[in-house]
């Protein structure tokens, strides 16, 4: 313990740990605050020399405990870091989607590391973490800079090597929803091909798998993923969890699909819940396949204009075309919000502004 004057104040300093405390006794005659200084200090001044060992070596140990934490850390080879410092807690779970998202993306950035003999957490730089981004797909470059952010926030480094580096998110693809010409010219290809002897011999079945996906609007993972125990063919209804948005769905099957569908086995579409399952990246498979059978139809546009999920934007489209109000629309598609269903079904918009150029008079 000190005593010390600055300016016309005295102060007291003294150690808490290795922690140097300052106080300002307030006065400026010496012997008042010497007085004082014994009731602010009261608590530490009946402590023992032994227990004020005991407090800095505590700290210390503390301090040593941290360091040596970080250490570990930096060692910590890239590949196990998905497994010790997992993205959900008992607290917050988060969707399969989500997880499956953040696994996908660190997966890619270790694969990377590897590919530039780093291993370790401690060898990443800003400059690697830099060209991992660059070489992303767009509509992977913000996914992959958001988890792998987060991983080292949970690794506890000094500096992450992702801070600062967020891209720019890219323009949404723009989907415009199918023709009835194209909707026809896509179909026949695919009953072409299911008729061809020399075709794969789940040809058939992708025929089928195309207009449920038209009959339903259920995203393409979701179709492939449905099982025949979610169809009730007595009341022509199918209930199933969307995927991505973890929401219950309950709808009626149309009457020209429900009769193609299998009432036996596991899945309803097996060999292309094999294909969606069966590559590294999943879907990456089926969604190639489904961008072939456009491309031989003849119906070609900008890339990822073409491709399943067109299929759920046209199966909005005509919904709303034929008058079925927004909110059953969303309720089917299960979103969580109208202004997202609005975005699928653009053609709202237009039904409005045609019923207002059917009043405009005849100049």
């Amino acid at each position: 313990m000190k005593l010390y004057q600055r300016g016309k104040i005295w102060y007291v300093t003294h150690w808490s740990g290795e922690k140097q405390i300052k106080m300002s006794t307030g006065c400026t005659n010496r012997a008042e605050a010497e007085r004082k200084v014994t009731t602010l200090l009261a608590p530490v001044i009946t402590q023992t020399d032994d227990e004020i060992r005991v407090a800095t070596a505590a700290a210390i140990i503390g301090k040593l405990a941290m360091e040596r934490k970080k250490t570990i850390a930096e060692q910590l080879q890239l590949s196990k870091c998905f497994d010790k410092y997992p993205h959900s807690s008992p607290r917050k779970q988060l969707a399969k989607s989500t997880l499956r998202n953040a696994k996908m993306a660190w997966d890619n950035f270790v694969l990377f590391c590897r590919k530039n003999d780093i291993l370790v957490v401690e060898d990443v730089t800003p400059e690697i973490a830099k060209k991992f981004l660059d070489g992303c797909k767009p509509q992977w470059k913000v996914i992959c800079y958001i988890y792998c952010r987060a991983m080292f926030n949970r690794i506890g480094l000094k500096t992450n090597p992702f801070e600062g580096l967020r891209p720019e998110s890219p323009r949404p693809t723009h989907r415009e929803p199918l023709t009835m010409e194209q909707i026809q010219l896509l179909l026949a290809e695919a009953d072409r091909l299911a008729k061809q002897k020399n075709s794969a011999p789940d040809a058939a079945e992708f025929a089928t798998f195309l207009r449920f996906l038209l009959y339903t609007g259920l995203r393409m993972g979701d179709a492939a993923t449905a099982m025949v125990c979610q169809v009730d063919h007595v009341a022509g209804t199918i209930e199933r969890m969307m995927a991505k948005t973890s929401r219950p769905v309950k709808f009626p099957l149309h009457p020209a699909i429900l009769p193609l569908l299998p009432r036996d086995g596991i899945y309803l579409f097996p060999a292309m819940n094999a294909l969606y399952n069966g590559s590294k990246i999943k879907g990456q498979a089926l969604t190639r396949r489904v961008k072939r059978l456009f491309n031989k139809a003849g119906i070609v546009g900008d890339e990822q204009q073409y491709c399943a999920h067109a299929l759920r934007t046209t199966f909005a489209s005509i919904c709303a075309e034929n008058l079925v109000p927004l909110p059953v629309i969303q309720s089917w598609l299960g979103h969580t919000s109208q202004e997202v269903t609005r975005i699928y079904a653009r053609i709202e918009d237009m039904r409005a502004k045609k019923a207002a150029l059917a009043k405009f008079p005849t100049l």
